[in-house]
């Protein structure tokens, strides 16, 4: 078998990895927890939920735009990090706030003013257009401040930082939930608002989340010593570095979320229940998948630590266990989901019988589908793109989603009208391809690359 003894090495894993997790996991209730209020506020639950499904797919893939920022700083930060390098982790950090806040700008200022067009690409209903621009225009004040959030929180992580990144999530999540009662409902005072009630609170929690990250890295954050000066000057080397090995994974991340947007537009267009049906099963996969996330995570910053420092020995090792934890830790999950699955469905609400039957079913297909998408997540994002090889990364994940995946989605769709069921397994037959790619070119070993330089001191 292919454990290690090393009780140091579990140690680290399981002190980034549940993190994490549970930072994704509360992130997760916290949608679960909006789907199922607005479920409650009138009659019409599967419009509303279409339209705060469709508004949130614009954060989706703005959010994946940063995390593809994040992912790929990431890259150069853990094998800085490795090498104790902490002048060339402020720099890069530097790098991807700069970045991310001005583009984060102009997508914000485009979203506000494009609203009911944007949402109309998802739907031809005038009812749901309406809804969803007008809670896009409210929560896209949000973008910002979530940005901010993400690139520093994921320097954090890099750094092997992760409890204040989770404090602050969980804090946001209670914060979130109780302005959504509030806002939704009209309790304690306040108007009800229903979605549009949604939309502020997520506004107002982020905004708070924000706020909470900056004093920690202002104040008391002591293991990098963040320093503006250094962030504002991160050195044409740096920046060379940073587009050389962030740019495919920025590349990657924006291409795989308009996939995944695409695939919200596929079901969106058959009709607007399927749309609610695959939103509120989805929600339920990204829980099964969570702690995938978080073992991706950890190997990412474990892979690019050893490699910084000198260790590409324990590269491979450690990596053939992070993939084995990944799957199992989504195979367990996702079980328990389908076990409970008709008890799980019956907290939305209001929901028509046709389509809590289409989520129980959709849940069944989606149990082997998402193991698999565990071990495709820490393979590319945890192994081979952590070890400095992002442009394999790339191809892996894109070529096989925009080539396969999305045109067998589509023909199966609108040339076949094939259900949903069939839909589903079109859309992701490339995670179900990728397995066999991603385990071979693990075991060539080619994706395991230094990318830091001997003298970062004197990086001008």
């Amino acid at each position: 078998m292919f454990f290690v003894r090393e009780k140091s090495f579990y140690k680290t894993v399981f002190a980034i990895a549940i993190p994490i997790a549970l930072q994704n996991v509360v992130g997760t209730v916290l949608n679960m927890a909006d789907t199922v209020m607005l479920g409650m506020v009138d009659s019409k639950t599967e419009e509303t939920i279409a339209a705060a499904g469709y508004a949130n797919q614009i954060y989706f893939l703005y959010a994946l735009f940063i995390f593809g920022m994040c992912s790929g700083s990431a890259v150069l930060i853990s094998q800085y990090w490795g090498k104790r390098d902490f002048v060339s982790i402020n720099r890069v950090t530097g790098i991807s706030l700069i970045s991310s806040l001005g583009l984060g700008l102009i997508f914000t200022v485009c979203c506000f003013i494009f609203a009911p067009g944007i949402i109309s690409v998802f739907t031809s209903s005038k009812e749901v257009v309406d809804m969803g621009a007008g809670y896009l225009r409210i929560v896209i004040f949000s973008y910002l401040p979530a940005t901010l959030t993400l690139i520093i929180g994921g320097s954090l992580r890099s750094t092997e930082q992760v409890k204040i990144v989770l404090f602050t999530n969980v804090s946001a999540v209670f914060i979130n939930i109780v302005l959504n009662y509030t806002l939704i409902f009209g309790k304690f005072g306040a108007p009800v608002l229903g979605i549009y009630g949604a939309a502020y609170a997520t506004l107002i929690a982020r905004i708070i989340e924000c706020l909470i990250i900056l004093v920690y890295v202002i104040f008391f954050e002591k293991r990098v010593n963040y320093r503006i000066k250094l962030m504002l000057r991160p050195g044409k080397t740096l920046i060379r570095d940073f587009i050389r090995y962030s740019s495919p994974v920025i590349f990657n991340e924006t291409l795989w979320g308009l996939g995944i947007t695409i695939h919200s537009v596929v079901y969106g267009n058959m009709s607007d229940d399927i749309f609610a049906a695959y939103a509120i099963a989805s929600v339920l996969e990204r829980i099964g998948i969570l702690f995938a996330m978080g073992f991706s995570n950890a190997a990412g910053i474990i892979v690019g630590r050893e490699i910084g420092a000198g260790r590409e020995k324990n590269v491979m090792k450690y990596s053939k266990i992070m993939l084995f934890f990944s799957a199992a830790s989504v195979l367990i999950i996702f079980s328990v989901i389908v076990l409970f699955r008709d008890s799980i469905i019956g907290i939305y609400g209001n929901i028509d019988i046709e389509t809590a039957s289409t989520v129980s079913n959709l849940l069944l297909i989606m149990l082997l589908i998402t193991t698999i998408k565990g071990y495709n997540t820490c393979a590319i994002v945890g192994t081979i793109r952590a070890g400095g090889d992002t442009v394999a990364a790339m191809i892996i994940d894109i070529s096989l989603m925009y080539f396969v995946a999305l045109p067998l989605g589509f023909l199966t769709a609108f040339v076949f009208n094939a259900p949903i069921y069939l839909v589903y397994i079109a859309l992701m037959s490339d995670e179900i391809l990728k397995v066999a790619v991603d385990t071979v070119y693990i075991a060539s070993g080619r994706w395991i690359r230094s990318v830091t330089r001997d003298n970062p001191e004197q990086v001008k």
